[in-house]
């Protein structure tokens, strides 16, 4: 039930949990998509106690966030067993994690007194995965070992915007770095040590990285059509 594209930590610590979950899950008549939306409770809970801006509370809120990330992977598990895969499905699973990003950067960004920083990071994540999903062709397959871990429409960036350039070793090592599952978690363990400010001057650097390979990307596959 994995996927090629899941990252370390979902390999090795969220996987595991979840296909654990999904076998129960499968005795249920439950739907991907329902599954979907039941736990979109979690991240909106999560953004109650990053607001409050403590210690304990944006733990909390972290550890709800990661729980998300592992429960996140039962709707895709269930669509496999079931032969239940849909367009729709993709496109709601990807929405909400994005929604829920964007409400999580806002609520920790407002609960640690940076509202400015967090609204950067947000409008760069929207603008990005606007150009991926708009204008940068996806990629269906590529010969590149490192574009077999990425979803299609990354793989259109990575190769639009030329940073194979610098080496597949080299591309592969960031993006395992910063895919999504390994991010929620770093982000848990720097709540651990009190360093929220960093999760925030984390993902702003990443963000705005992807969205100078998305506008490279976006306009050669515009100039090419």
């Amino acid at each position: 039930m994995s996927k090629p594209q899941d990252g370390l930590v979902s390999r090795y610590l969220n996987r595991p949990i979840s296909r654990y979950i999904t076998r129960y899950l499968l005795e249920w008549s439950i739907h991907p998509s329902a599954w979907t939306m039941s736990i979109f409770v979690l991240p909106m809970l999560a953004c109650a106690f990053l607001l409050r801006g403590d210690y304990g509370s944006i733990v909390i809120g972290t550890a709800m966030y990661q729980l998300y990330s592992i429960l996140d992977g039962c709707d895709g598990e269930i669509a496999r067993a079931r032969n239940l895969e849909s367009k729709f499905g993709e496109w709601l699973d990807n929405t909400c994690d994005l929604i829920s990003s964007i409400f999580f950067l806002m609520a920790l960004g407002i609960g640690i007194r940076r509202p400015g920083e967090a609204l950067i990071c947000a409008a760069a994540i929207g603008t990005s995965e606007y150009l991926l999903s708009r204008g940068v062709r996806e990629s269906a397959s590529t010969s590149s070992a490192v574009g077999q871990t990425l979803y299609p429409r990354h793989r259109g960036m990575v190769e639009g915007s030329g940073l194979l350039a610098l080496g597949e070793g080299f591309v592969s090592a960031i993006f395992q770095a910063t895919k999504r599952d390994v991010a929620i978690f770093v982000f848990f363990l720097l709540a651990l040590f009190d360093r929220p400010n960093w999760i925030l001057h984390l993902w702003t650097t990443v963000a705005l990285a992807s969205l100078v390979l998305s506008t490279i990307a976006y306009r050669k596959s515009k100039s090419r059509s």
